[in-house]
């Protein structure tokens, strides 16, 4: 009889740490980790996203795969839990989409900065710098760090947008506008290409320097504090930074 209760209770203990371990485990089509990229890797902040993700993943066990969409698809692909995560978003971004949770603990900083031509322009600081100015700024469109502040501090006969990036660099040489305002890598691998690299551009300030965030669907809650835990160590590790200087080297840009 108590052989009997013995194994009886080994065989509920087994089952409730089964159970456990099932619920604590991410549930994966096919084994992958599929990850949202709005950035591809021939963009210098999809590879530096591609090369740190590769290494937390390589220390999670888990397989990953990374997939290239448009930002709202990306969106909506995440929220309905057909993608897995996101590499890289603001913090509040995850507080605006209850489906999704947010590592907590951010893989870089990411420069939203000011160009200009013109040598009369001084360095600018933050977004108050422009205050009382009356200079023409550009901004690429969608870009809503840009959309949500500009408008305050910019008037409105001297605000205007552009669809792409180079757009906005050939605006800015033409004398169209006297700042233009990305982010910032961007704008510096594109100063790397034949068309604006002997065009005199320079950063003349950053706007803003944004924290980004890995975010996952809510089904994968408990990878969050261990992905936080791996990000940190590589951070402290170095190893964030040599990616960045590695990438650095691969797109030719001098800071």
């Amino acid at each position: 009889m108590r052989l009997n209760i013995i194994a009886a209770l080994l065989i509920v203990l087994f089952s409730v740490n089964n159970a456990m371990c099932q619920e604590s485990a991410p549930a994966l089509k096919d084994n992958t980790f599929i990850m949202a990229f709005i950035r591809p890797e021939t963009q210098y902040l999809g590879k530096w996203q591609r090369l740190i993700h590769t290494e937390v993943f390589r220390r999670l066990g888990i397989k990953v795969e990374f997939r290239d969409y448009p930002p709202k698809r990306a969106d909506i692909e995440t929220d309905a839990g057909n993608v897995d995560g996101q590499p890289g978003r603001i913090y509040q971004y995850a507080d605006a989409h209850p489906n999704l949770i947010r590592v907590e603990e951010f893989i870089f900083d990411m420069n939203f900065s000011a160009f200009a031509v013109q040598d009369s322009i001084p360095q600018l600081k933050g977004w108050e710098s422009l205050k009382g100015t009356n200079y023409r700024v550009d901004y690429t469109r969608g870009i809503k760090i840009f959309e949500n502040n500009l408008p305050k501090i910019v008037k409105k006969e001297n605000l205007s947008d552009v669809a792409e990036p180079a757009q906005g660099l050939k605006k800015l040489v033409s004398g169209r506008t006297d700042l233009f305002a990305e982010e910032e890598s961007t704008v510096l691998t594109l100063l790397q290409t034949p068309e604006f690299r002997d065009r005199k551009i320079r950063i003349v300030g950053v706007m803003e320097s944004v924290p980004f965030y890995p975010c996952l669907h809510k089904k994968h809650a408990a990878l969050a504090p261990k992905m936080a835990e791996i990000i940190k160590a590589m951070k402290a590790e170095g190893l964030i930074e040599k990616y960045r200087i590695e990438v650095d080297k691969e797109f030719g840009i001098v800071k």
